[in-house]
C-alpha cells in the first residue's frame, strides 16, 4: 500500500464521504473509489459501512485508520528529517483564538527540529486569507471563511460563539437594541454574526465599538460598557463564568485550515496539521 492510498483512506474516514475526500485531495471521485476498493481487497475485508449519505468506518476500518495515521505522520517526519525541505513554518492565527493543542503541537515540533524557523501572523479571518493569498504566509487556522480569495479550505472542527457582558440577563432583542456592540474591527467575522442577528430582527446598528486588544474588549464588557461575542471554548481560559448562549445558526462557526491552491503542503506543515486535527 503506497502513501497516497493511505492518505485517500484517511481522508474518506475523516470526511465520511468519497466525494468530499476527493475534493479535499484534488482527485477524481472514481480514483478515490478505486483506491478504497484496492485497500479493502488487500485486507480482504470491507472497512466501511456504506450508507445512503456517506460512509462510516466499521471496527476493522477503525483499527486500520489508527495505524495508517501513525504511518503517515512518521512518513512526514522522515520526509522533513531527510532534508527534502528546510524546517520552516509560516502560519496565520486568529488574533484571539489559537487552534486546540497548538502550543503542545509547536512544542513537539521544536523538540524534533532544533533549527525550526517559525513566522506567525495574527489577524481576523479576512486579513489571514489576504496574507496567504499574497504569499506572506503559507497556512492559516481560521474561524469562519469569506471565500473572497481562491484558497483551499479544510474543515477541522466547529466553534460556538456566546455573548459576554454585564447585562446579558436581559432579552436578546433588548441587548441588541440598547447595549454597545463591541467588536475587534469592522472586518472581523464576529461583526458579521452581529449583523445577522440584527437583520433577523429587522434592526439596524452602525455604531459598533471597535477595540482591537482582547483584554481591553473583555474588560469593557465585564464593566458593563457593552457586549461582545467570544468563542465558548475560551471562556475558562479568559476567566469568564457568565455568558449567554444564543440559539442562532450564525453563532455556530466552522473552523478551517486554509492555504493557497497551488501550495504543496510540506512534511512539517502536515505534521502540524495532523497534531491540530487530532487534538482532543
Amino acid at each position: 500500500m503506497d502513501i497516497e492510498n493511505m492518505r485517500a483512506f484517511i481522508a474518506v474516514a475523516e470526511h465520511g464521504s468519497i466525494s468530499s475526500a476527493a475534493q479535499d485531495l484534488h482527485q477524481l471521485q472514481s480514483n478515490m473509489t478505486a483506491k478504497i476498493k484496492k485497500i479493502e481487497n488487500e485486507f480482504e475485508t470491507e472497512l466501511f459501512y456504506r450508507k445512503p449519505r456517506g460512509m462510516e468506518l466499521n471496527e476493522e476500518g477503525k483499527k486500520l485508520y489508527a495505524q495508517l495515521k501513525k504511518i503517515v505522520l512518521l512518513w512526514e517526519e522522515t520526509r522533513s528529517m531527510m532534508g527534502e525541505e528546510s524546517p520552516m513554518l509560516r502560519i496565520g492565527l486568529m488574533v484571539s483564538k489559537n487552534p486546540p493543542n497548538f502550543n503542545h503541537a509547536m512544542g513537539t515540533l521544536y523538540d524534533k527540529y532544533k533549527n525550526l524557523a517559525v513566522t506567525i501572523k495574527t489577524g481576523n479571518t479576512q486579513k489571514i486569507e489576504d496574507e496567504i493569498a499574497s504569499g506572506m504566509i503559507d497556512i492559516g487556522f481560521l474561524v469562519g471563511k469569506t471565500d473572497a480569495r481562491p484558497l483551499h479550505y479544510k474543515k477541522y472542527g466547529t466553534e460556538r460563539l456566546v455573548l459576554i457582558g454585564k447585562n446579558i440577563d436581559k432579552p436578546l432583542d433588548s441587548i441588541l437594541q440598547s447595549e454597545n456592540l463591541i467588536i475587534s474591527s469592522s472586518q472581523c467575522y464576529y461583526r458579521k454574526v452581529f449583523d445577522q442577528l440584527l437583520e433577523d430582527r429587522r434592526m439596524v446598528r452602525t455604531d459598533f465599538v471597535e477595540i482591537a486588544a482582547l483584554d481591553s474588549l473583555i474588560s469593557m464588557c465585564q464593566l458593563g460598557m457593552g457586549v461582545s461575542l467570544i468563542p465558548e471554548s475560551d471562556m475558562a481560559a479568559l476567566g469568564i463564568r457568565d455568558y449567554k448562549v444564543i440559539d442562532h445558526h450564525g453563532c455556530e462557526l466552522e473552523k478551517f485550515i486554509c492555504y493557497r491552491k497551488n501550495h504543496k503542503i510540506t512534511g512539517i506543515e502536515q505534521q502540524l496539521i495532523d497534531l491540530i486535527m487530532n487534538a482532543d
